[in-house]
């Protein structure tokens, strides 16, 4: 290695007295496959890099191979507590499997990253709503790279799809709350109505005061545009009425916990004066304190990036090399719609949890 040069992969093949093939293996991140290398030689060549200092450069890894090793994880924004979780799943994950995660954000990034080839992989938790398709995700199936999509009403066209299905969660929330209260407010993200025949969360609101014969009071609803601050301040603005809501829907978790924060401030008790559901089953809403009663589904984070690493392996297998061929699905199957059902949570923020206040000091954002 000259003076002021860069390690190459062939110096620390030579410091380590190993093959280049072996240097390569070790550094792919998937020692323990069917190729087996011993642990102290293993070591050894780790042992080269870092004395060497080498970095891969990855770039040209990636055209020699066909191959980047990198996934692509695109979510909204890592302030909502549903993104970030994804992310953090797909962090903790990704690397166990020989990939890394490049986390992108808001609904333009990823498509021009990954059509450019930017990475092996793709999971995608981040797409309009209403959206039945989508020309980037047919195209890039057509390339045979692997995607997963989190949607209710995306079918699969070449890659998978979790499915939520909120229907019958927001259907007891409401039925629940409706039995118990007249005044019952709600917190929601956006102003949007039905979206091409399927309704909102905001509607599934509507839909459970009219089933229960409540009407709906325009004073009892606010609008947090899925905005941390602006959430807490509406929920203290809503909650100090002179004649409050005893109980809230709210269309996010986020929202719920800013209202508990609201409550806190104005000396409400969660759950004997005000009941809160939110909506989300959200990390951050079962480690609260009360812990947050919402809708939503199990955990469902880890089995989305399952199904990415799941689809990557079977490109691997049809493939060979691990290049795309370039036709078809690559020989990949088209792809699965797997639902995500959601239900009810009782936690502490409703009295069927059998949640008491320990809020009343809590300080706001």
């Amino acid at each position: 290695m000259g003076r002021g040069s860069k390690p190459t992969i062939r110096d620390v093949a030579a410091k380590a007295g190993v093959s280049l093939t072996t240097v390569s293996y070790v550094l792919s991140g998937r020692v323990g496959g069917t190729t087996r290398i011993s642990k102290p030689t293993e070591d050894r060549v780790r042992a080269a890099v870092r004395e060497l200092g080498y970095v891969a450069n990855r770039a040209a890894q990636g055209m020699r191979r066909g191959k980047t090793d990198m996934v692509a994880v695109s979510v909204g924004d890592l302030e909502r507590p549903w993104d970030r979780a994804l992310a953090s799943a797909a962090a903790r994950i990704l690397p166990q499997q020989g990939y890394q995660p490049v986390i992108l954000l808001g609904d333009l990034a990823w498509r021009d990253f990954m059509l450019a080839g930017g990475a092996d992989g793709l999971i995608l938790g981040y797409i309009s709503e209403n959206s039945r398709q989508d020309h980037t995700m047919k195209e890039l199936a057509r390339r045979g790279v692997p995607q997963v999509v989190v949607s209710q009403t995306m079918q699969p066209q070449g890659f998978d799809v979790l499915a939520p299905e909120p229907e019958q969660g927001f259907a007891d929330a409401m039925a629940y709350l409706t039995g118990r209260h007249a005044r019952i407010g709600c917190l929601r993200r956006s102003e949007g109505g039905p979206e091409r025949g399927r309704p909102s969360r905001y509607s599934r609101y509507v839909q459970g005061l009219k089933r229960a014969g409540l009407r709906v009071d325009q004073a009892l609803v606010r609008t947090s545009l899925h905005q941390r601050h602006r959430a807490h301040q509406v929920a203290l603005e809503l909650l100090g009425l002179d004649d409050p809501p005893t109980a809230l829907l709210c269309t996010d978790d986020m929202e719920a916990l800013a209202a508990a924060r609201a409550a806190a401030r104005l000396g409400i008790r969660i759950p004997e004066d005000l009941e809160i559901i939110g909506a989300g089953n959200s990390v951050e809403g079962q480690e609260a304190d009360p812990a947050l009663s919402t809708v939503g589904p199990e955990p469902i984070f880890d089995e989305v990036v399952h199904m990415l690493v799941r689809r990557l392996a079977r490109l691997d297998d049809a493939d060979g090399d691990g290049g795309y061929s370039g036709g078809g699905f690559s020989g990949v199957a088209e792809g699965e719609r797997r639902p995500a059902p959601w239900r009810l949570h009782h936690r502490g923020t409703t009295v069927a949890g059998g949640g008491w206040s320990a809020v009343a000091d809590m300080p706001g954002p």
